[in-house]
This record gives structure tokens, C-alpha cells and sequence, in this order.
């Protein structure tokens, strides 16, 4: 294969921090071309120079083996460079045609739709991204914005096109639509860089694939070089235990039992209608949706942070329904949110104080003092046990990365559940944006909780994760649970279909 973009010795760097140090990069002209690492590793800041977002502080750019000088997107479309980032960059007033159109001839008043409609409905037939160019983007489902995402490119004329974690919420069958549309335009001549955390993907689309770790190229491998287990290591720089399978669900007693639960959002609308399931002692179960279907209301109903406008929440067969948090809280449950910085800690107060949030009544025997020096004990007994990288417990949280802000979260999570016998985990998306090392280490705890005996109820958008570590998958639409899978029925495309809002033909 021809090379179309080779980049080398890439240097970028943010005050002290050295983000690219030196990478070279090469992508051939008709391939998709993966690029894989950890987070922080600058897969997405090497795009972001190439697609002219970030200027690098040093090394050469050939296009089509002719030097390129980009220091602007403008630049990088000279060259026929786009970018599809990982959220969709759209004007959801303005139809799809609208959007592909926007950067080609100025502003909405000039243009003119009709007189470019039947040069994109070619393209769109072309590369397999039928869609219906008059409705609002608001109204198209996240896979078919997307669509319209890599449509706006191609219309541009790129012909080296980048998508930043594509797959993070569309649906089985809709990733399997976009890597049918990736591979027509490889096979037309085009090169694809695809940026992603999700090695399964790799290995199932990608006929090359680039490795970085720490902001350098540590290795570019062939399609019959990859297996899960290299690419694990070539990421993180040692091999990595993978989670064990998950155990027999216990048939112990139901611990968390939703009963048409209704909640209202603005303007009365409701966000949750006849929500009914149950969660039971020893048993995960998964959340599976379509971001915006009434997770997150649920799982702040469920927090005590939203009130219900109907239905019952029975913690033990305990009615909560109406509790305070802090009843919630010492009838067993445990919180994992899902906004680490708004809902999870607070980014002023050290390590130590944010560790014991929510958890001193219940661990300091009850008493309406602090004790700090306790406080500060705790906290460096958790640092200790879950690999929190801080200078120490007085050190600020703001201080901290993200995955070791989420495993303050868990930390925290898992001494609230000692101090009060948990008997419910609820998490919700506790590994997104976490490395390998920090995602294994949450799920590990996870599932401890239910080994315990206590019952999780795991939100993820990830539903292979959910596959992975779920006895049950229930399925939201439109605020309502409209299936319940157990282990043995996962069927990805199925589940699929439900979260796109088709009608379940029967129960699983």
C-alpha cells in the first residue's frame, strides 16, 4: 500500500507537560488504520496536530510524500484531512443537508441546499450513508448524526479522514454500519485513522494498528501480528490479568425492587414511565441504553436526588421511596456517580476529607465531630489499597487525574459499604475514560461487592462490558425497562435492537 501521511518526530508539549515527545507515524493510502493506547498516551493529540487543531512544537508532515505545513484545520482540508470527533460537532436546528453544507458556502442565508442535493445523495449512495437530508439533526439517532458527521467530511473531498472513539454510543448494529461504511471507502482509496480504547474493534476492522504509551510510538503491527494479549501489553508495558469469570448469581434475597417507578422532568415531561425490575443479593445487573433514555434519572431516583412523581423503590424490602440520602445511604446503598466532578467529590477539599464524604456518620460512631486525624487514617489505608496516585492524603483532589478521582469514588464507595453493610452498589459508567489498569481494578471491585452478597446495578454504555460482568441485562427505551436478558440469552444484536427502540417480538 502507498503512503499517504507520514509524520515524524512529532513533539508537542503543554507547559511541563510532554504530551508528544518525538512520535513518528505512517498511514497507507486504502487502509484502516488503528491507533491504540492508554489515556494520556497522545493518540488524540498526534490527530489533533495532523488535523491542524494543535500546532506540534517541532517535526515534519508528508502528505502523499510532499512536505504539508499545517498549523490550522483550514490548512489540514488543503491537504484533504478531516476530523470526526468523539461528540458530534452539529447545529441541531439546521437539517442534515444543512450541515454537510455549513463551511462550503458561508453562512445559513447563502446557502443554497438544492443546488448540492443531488452531488450528496451520490456521495452518501457511494459510501453506504443513506440517510434523510431534510430532517433536524436533533431528531436522528446518534448513529445517523454520525453519519452526517462523515458525510460533511467527505463532501469537503478529504481523503484521509479520522474518527476519535466512533463507537462510544451507538449500537451493535450501528457500529457494524460504520465499519461497513469505513471499509467501502478504504476499498476506494481512502485512509481511515480510527482512534479507540476498544481492542476487540482493532482486531475485528483494523489492518494496521499503531501502539502509543507515555506520548510515544512503541509499535505499529499488521493485521496477523495483533492479538488481545500483545496489544494489552504494548499499552500499558507489562501483561495484564484479565477478570475471572464471574460467579453463580446467589438465589439470595431480592435486594433492590423497582415497582412503576414514574419521574418527571421539565415542563412535567416524563422521564421515566412504569419502570419495573429487581435486583437480587450476588447479582449484577447491567443497564443497558442509548445515552439519554432515563439512565441517569433512574440512578438518581434510585441516589435519592430526584423525587419520584409515582411508583415505589423497596431497598431490602424497605420502602425508600420517599427517604432522605442519608436513610438510603444507611439502608445499605452505595453510590458510584456518574460525574466524577460535579456529583462525586469536591475538587477544594483534600483526598482525605473527600474519602470520608457521606461516610463519617456511619464510620465515626455516629458523633457530630470530625475526626480528622481518623479521616486522614482512612484515607491513607485506601491510597495504599487502591493504588491512588497522590502525594498524599492532604493533597488537593483537583490535584488529581481522573482515574484516580474515580478511584477515590470506589474507595470511598466500598468503605461506606463496610461501615453499613452495602446491600446495594449502583454505578454508573464507573470505568468510562479509565485505562486498562484502572478499568480492571473498578470492575474487580465491582464484582466483589456481589461475590459479598450485596446486589450492583451497573450503567454502562458499554455494552460488551455489560456482557462481560452482568448475570442480567435489562434494556431502557424512553424511560421504561422493555427487556431483561439473563446471562445465557446475551445476544448483542438483539439487545441492539431494543435500545434502537424496536418492539421486543418476546421475552427472553
Amino acid at each position: 500500500m502507498a503512503e499517504r501521511v507520514h509524520m515524524s518526530g512529532i513533539g508537542k508539549r503543554f507547559g511541563e507537560t510532554v504530551a508528544l515527545a518525538g512520535v513518528d507515524f505512517t498511514a497507507a493510502r486504502g487502509e484502516i488504520h488503528g491507533l491504540l493506547g492508554e489515556n494520556g498516551a497522545g493518540k488524540t493529540t498526534l490527530m489533533n496536530v495532523l488535523s491542524g487543531l494543535y500546532r506540534a512544537d517541532r517535526g515534519q508532515i508528508a502528505i502523499d510524500g510532499v512536505a504539508a505545513a499545517i498549523s490550522a484545520p483550514s490548512d489540514a482540508l488543503r491537504h484533504g484531512i478531516g476530523m470526526v470527533h468523539q461528540h458530534v460537532e452539529l447545529i441541531p436546528t439546521f437539517s442534515a443537508l444543512e450541515n454537510v453544507l455549513l463551511g462550503r458556502e458561508g453562512g445559513r442565508l447563502w446557502l443554497r441546499p438544492e443546488r448540492h442535493r443531488e452531488d450528496i445523495e451520490a456521495l452518501a449512495a457511494r459510501f453506504g450513508l443513506a440517510l434523510d437530508l431534510d430532517v433536524e439533526v436533533r431528531r436522528l439517532a446518534v448513529g445517523v448524526q454520525q453519519k452526517v458527521e462523515i458525510l460533511r467530511s467527505l463532501y469537503r473531498g478529504v481523503g484521509i479522514l479520522i474518527l476519535d472513539e466512533p463507537t462510544t454510543m451507538l449500537t451493535p448494529q450501528e457500529v457494524d454500519t460504520l465499519f461497513g461504511t469505513l471499509r467501502a471507502m478504504a476499498d476506494q482509496g481512502l485512509t481511515v485513522v480510527f482512534i479507540t480504547h476498544k481492542i476487540r474493534e482493532i482486531l475485528a476492522n483494523c489492518d494496521r494498528v499503531t501502539v502509543m504509551r507515555g506520548g510515544l510510538q512503541v509499535a505499529t503491527l499488521a493485521r496477523a501480528e495483533m492479538d488481545e494479549g500483545r496489544l494489552i501489553e504494548l499499552m500499558i508495558g507489562e501483561r495484564l490479568q484479565s477478570s475471572s469469570p464471574i460467579a453463580q448469581a446467589s438465589s439470595g434475597d431480592v435486594v433492590l425492587d423497582v415497582r412503576d417507578l414514574a419521574v418527571q422532568g421539565e415542563r412535567g415531561r416524563p422521564v421515566l414511565a412504569d419502570c419495573t425490575f429487581r435486583v437480587g443479593a450476588g447479582e449484577v445487573v447491567g443497564v443497558a441504553g442509548v445515552a439519554g433514555n432515563g439512565q441517569r434519572e433512574l440512578a438518581d431516583a434510585l441516589a435519592g436526588a430526584l423525587r419520584p412523581a409515582g411508583g415505589r423503590i423497596l431497598l431490602g424490602g424497605r420502602d425508600v421511596t420517599a427517604a432522605s440520602v442519608r436513610t438510603r445511604i444507611a439502608a445499605g446503598l452505595v453510590v458510584i456517580p456518574e460525574d466524577r466532578i460535579a456529583d462525586g467529590l469536591l475538587p477544594g477539599l483534600s483526598v482525605a476529607e473527600n474519602l470520608v464524604l457521606g461516610l463519617h456518620p456511619f464510620a465515626f460512631g455516629g458523633g457530630l465531630s470530625f475526626d480528622r486525624g481518623r479521616a486522614r487514617a482512612l484515607a491513607r489505608e485506601a491510597i495504599a489499597e487502591y493504588a491512588i496516585r497522590a502525594r498524599s492524603e492532604d493533597a488537593m483532589a483537583v490535584e488529581l487525574s481522573g482515574g484516580n478521582i474515580q478511584k477515590v469514588l470506589v474507595a470511598r464507595a466500598m468503605a461506606q459499604a463496610r461501615a453499613v453493610g452495602g446491600r446495594l452498589l449502583v454505578a454508573t459508567n464507573p470505568t468510562r475514560g479509565l485505562d486498562v489498569r484502572a478499568t480492571e481494578f473498578v470492575r474487580r471491585r465491582c464484582l466483589a461487592f456481589a461475590e459479598a452478597g450485596g446486589g450492583v446495578l451497573l450503567f454502562s454504555e458499554d455494552l460488551d462490558e455489560l456482557r462481560q460482568l452482568c448475570h442480567r441485562i435489562v434494556v431502557m427505551f424512553r424511560g421504561a425497562i422493555v427487556a431483561d436478558f439473563r446471562r445465557e440469552r446475551f445476544d448483542p444484536y438483539a439487545i441492539g435492537r431494543l435500545m434502537a427502540g424496536a418492539a421486543n417480538p418476546a421475552a427472553p
